[in-house]
């Protein structure tokens, strides 16, 4: 009972407390509404004289007023009123000040465009009055205000500006709230470095400043101490007089004692009587009273006995709400688990397709056998942004000629993916039709780049039209006759670099895309080149040179990168690829790669035909075992090696090349993959338990990721891809067994 009679004298107390402050309340809220009535007379009698001065005044009190009271779009009419009258009396302080509150009250309303808008009318002031706190305090806000709004990049630019101006001036409070935007902006982008950095030195500042608030306060203190010592000083001097004059008194005092005895006496005899009276009378008072607090009592236990009823019915009823909202929520819940599952599903099998996509890409991609077998030493740098690419390489080999082009079609990811396959398509059909139609020495790299455009205008129904997609392609293309040494190119916005002695030799594009363009009507140049040996050909596109980067975040661009090409030319092509990768990297840092990457170095050297390499060969004392079921590809390949007398082996099945190897000498193993009783991923996994130093060259169907990665695993040395390139078959065969 006590506790609850507790409870109810709180609550008592605490409506009594609250009615204060309510009546407090109204009588600020009539002060503030009478203040406002005072300042619309103001304005009222100032516009009447004219008084422009007095009437900008009282119309920036106005708004100051309304803006105290929570009325933020009447301050903003007022301040804007002031703001005209400011710059028609050209008060360009008052100006500053006054869009310096706009912007504010914008921010505060979430209206960050027009906050950003004031706050620079603001900048332009201060930077004409050159008060450096106020710039860093404009710069600072326009930050704050492209932070919320999720620019983060523009942000660090402004703070950058806003920290500049704060460390001239060496305001700690602006330089500390610079470095927290710069922080949290570069942790949003993910630049965790950076953020970091920028943390740890706002937390610097933080407690810098603490330490010189602490100071301040300490100091004070000390004055407050100072000031209490005198006063106790003053103090003591004061009661030590009061002494001297109290001991004169007491004096005093004792005859007045004596005097006052007499009249004490008689004094106490009349009390006693009126002591008598007044007890009589409080007999009856108490009797009243107890009687009235026993009533009060008995109305406060029923006061509360209410209370205690009513809070029981609104928990009751809370509860009820409560488990209401918890069915609810488990509802909502188990149906954002179905949506994501089913969103999950849907992503995967989209990622699948992504995936089968890629491996369908890169098996049409030219192998790089193909590439060795006209060059020995070469590079493919091919880094795709995304699981697919809008970036194709693409080659062809007719006789002694060999066609290469290096292609960037529009976008990446899927839908470049789809535009390089169609230019591939068209280039096999172009490259095709004039080998049938003529002779393969007739085909021009510029006759195949007007034809691919005609082609690809047609197919997408390009008419130039405004809303139509600008698809199309950018590419370097050249036709490279090994039997009479020299080179054509032909591009379309992407060069081709020749390094020769070490100087760099630039064959520059058309200004032209191979699609719908102004200049469709133009033919594409044609430059001809007569090929020396130990030249370097480099074919690329604009991935690698628009990469952003280094310290500023800039683009590489194509100084730097010739600059890069001059610097390492000499090295063999696969150092000059993860030299280049690794550049490029170190470049990019943390950023993200922003475009699909293509770059194709080839160093040409004079070709040495097949028949007369194999005539100089002489392996008598080799012996080659090839394992291979099918009798057309076995006897090709012993056609090939019969000028170079060594001695062929033949078996049909994966189990039977075993058993051959557990009782003979073998110097190469040729290994067919689909073989009866055992295949050949199989054998060369047994047959490496028993010989681990005989090499193994697997044959597979064609150029897959998939089989050129199972073979390797499976223990083979090498690889290469059916229908057998001649010159490749015997590279690859002499490297291991020479």
């Amino acid at each position: 009972m006590r506790g609850i009679s507790g409870v109810f004298r709180l609550l008592l107390i605490l409506c009594l407390l609250l009615f204060n402050q309510f009546l407090r309340c109204q009588s600020n809220d009539e002060k503030v509404q009478q203040q406002i009535e005072q300042y619309k007379q103001l304005i009222s009698d100032s516009e009447t004289a004219g008084n422009k001065t007095e009437s900008a005044k009282y119309l920036t009190k106005l708004g100051y007023l309304y803006w105290q009271v929570d009325a933020p779009d009447e301050a903003i009419n007022y301040f804007e009123k002031s703001l005209k009258l400011n710059a028609e009396l050209g008060n360009k302080n008052a100006q500053h000040v006054l869009y310096n509150n706009l912007g504010l009250i914008y921010t505060d309303q979430g209206e960050y465009d027009k906050a950003i808008a004031s706050f620079e009318k603001s900048l332009e002031i201060t930077k004409k009055s050159g008060n450096k706190e106020d710039i860093a305090s404009d710069y600072l806000n326009i930050a704050l205000a492209l932070q919320q709004q999720g620019y983060y990049a523009e942000a660090i630019n402004k703070a950058g500006l806003a920290l500049q101006k704060g460390l001239e001036i060496n305001n700690l409070e602006i330089v500390r709230s610079c470095y927290g935007v710069l922080g949290e902006c570069n942790d949003k982008l993910g630049h965790s470095k950076q953020a970091s950095e920028n943390y740890e030195k706002y937390n610097t500042l933080t407690k810098q400043l603490q330490k010189k608030q602490m100071e301040v306060m300490a100091s004070k203190t000390k004055e407050a101490e100072a000031k209490v010592q005198t006063k106790e000083k003053q103090l003591k001097n004061t009661l030590d007089t009061l002494g001297e004059v109290l001991e004169q008194n007491r004096e005093m005092q004792l005859q007045n004692e004596l005097l006052n005895k007499d009249n004490q006496l008689k004094a106490e005899q009349e009390a006693r009587s009126k002591e008598e009276q007044a007890r009589l009378k409080a007999t009856i008072k108490a009797r009243r009273t107890q009687i009235f607090a026993m009533g009060m009592v008995l109305l406060l236990f029923v006061c509360i006995l209410g209370f205690i009823y009513w809070q029981f019915r609104e928990k009751k009823k809370a509860n009820n709400l409560l488990k209401e909202q918890n069915e609810e929520i488990e509802r909502q819940k188990n149906e954002i688990e179905v949506q994501r599952d089913i969103a999950g599903r849907q992503t995967q099998k989209i990622t699948d397709s992504i995936q089968y996509a890629r491996r369908i890409q890169r098996a049409v991609l030219p192998p790089d056998d193909t590439f060795g077998s006209s060059f020995k030493d070469f590079f493919i740098l091919y880094k795709p942004k995304d699981i697919v690419s809008g970036d194709f390489y693409w080659m062809t080999k007719k006789d002694d000629i060999m066609i290469l082009a290096v292609a960037d079609c529009t976008g990446h990811g899927v839908p470049g993916a789809f535009m390089s396959m169609l230019g591939i398509a068209y280039l096999n059909e172009i490259v095709n039709k004039i080998a049938i139609n003529k002779h393969i020495s007739t085909l021009n790299a510029d006759d195949i780049l007007n034809q691919l455009r005609e082609m690809i205008i047609s197919s997408l129904h390009q008419t130039g039209a405004v809303e139509e997609p600008k698809d199309g392609m950018d590419i370097a293309l050249c036709i490279i006759d090994f039997e009479h040494k020299k080179l054509q190119f032909s591009g379309a916005n992407n060069p081709l670099y020749l390094l020769r002695k070490g100087e760099l030799i630039q064959y520059d594009a058309d200004k032209m895309p191979v699609s719908y363009h102004q200049k469709r009507n133009i033919p594409f140049k044609r430059h001809e080149v007569k090929l020396q040996p130990d030249d370097r050909i480099y074919l690329f596109t604009d991935g690698y040179i628009d990469q952003f980067g280094g310290e500023k975040g800039l683009k590489l661009l194509s100084k730097k990168f010739k600059e890069l090409l001059l610097q390492v030319n000499q090295r063999p092509m696969p150092e000059q690829e993860k030299f280049l990768e690794k550049t490029l990297n170190d470049w990019r840092g943390e950023r993200p790669q922003l475009d699909d990457v293509l770059v194709i170095g080839l160093r040409y050297a004079a070709p040495v035909s097949l028949e007369g390499s194999t005539a100089k060969i002489d392996w008598q004392s080799r012996t080659i075992l090839i394992a291979e079921d099918t009798d057309v590809n076995y006897f090709l390949m012993a056609e090939v090696l019969k000028a170079t007398k060594a001695n062929l082996i033949r078996v049909k099945d994966g189990r039977e090349a075993v058993e051959f190897i557990r009782n003979n000498h073998v110097d190469l193993i040729l290994m067919d993959i689909n073989m009866p009783r055992l295949n050949g991923y199989d054998a060369t996994r047994e047959i490496k338990k028993i010989r681990q130093d005989i090499p193994i060259i697997v044959q597979t169907a064609m150029h897959l990721d998939d089989e050129s990665d199972n073979a390797y695993s499976a223990g083979a040395d090498d690889y290469i891809a059916k229908p057998i390139d001649l010159k490749t078959f015997m590279s690859k065969i002499e490297r291991f067994i020479s």
